[in-house]
């Protein structure tokens, strides 16, 4: 699964990457290692475990208001042009988020700047 990850993120043409799996398989594992080893910035949100993060997907789903609300909860992260990975993690919790998916996924010029990656 990692070669499938360095591939997603050296691919030009980034898009959100939906990772779909049995539960308890060790989906969430690969990724967070993933994450720490080849991004200089990393934002994780559980959504089972962080309902308060929900917040962030409520209202306008623009990327832009949608990265200042992460800001603010996630105060020591700076959101770096492909050095920043978003990790969405238990994302059927979040209808905001399930959403906000396509707005990244539209979006090219804040894909390639700060990919999602999102765990179902």
């Amino acid at each position: 699964m990692t070669d499938t990850l360095l591939e997603w993120k050296r691919s030009p043409d980034k898009k959100c990457l939906l990772v779909k799996g049995a539960r308890q398989v060790g989906k969430t594992y690969i990724i967070d290692d993933f994450a720490k080893k080849h991004y200089k910035n990393y934002v994780y949100i559980n959504f089972e475990l962080s309902g308060d993060k929900k917040m962030i997907f409520e209202g306008d789903l623009d990327i832009d208001t949608i990265l200042i609300k992460m800001s603010a909860h996630f105060s020591g992260v700076r959101f770096e042009p492909g050095n920043t990975l978003i990790f969405l993690d238990e994302i059927q919790s979040c209808p905001g988020a399930r959403v906000a998916l396509k707005t990244f996924t539209m979006d090219k010029g804040s894909m390639s700047s700060h990919p999602g990656l999102c765990s179902a």
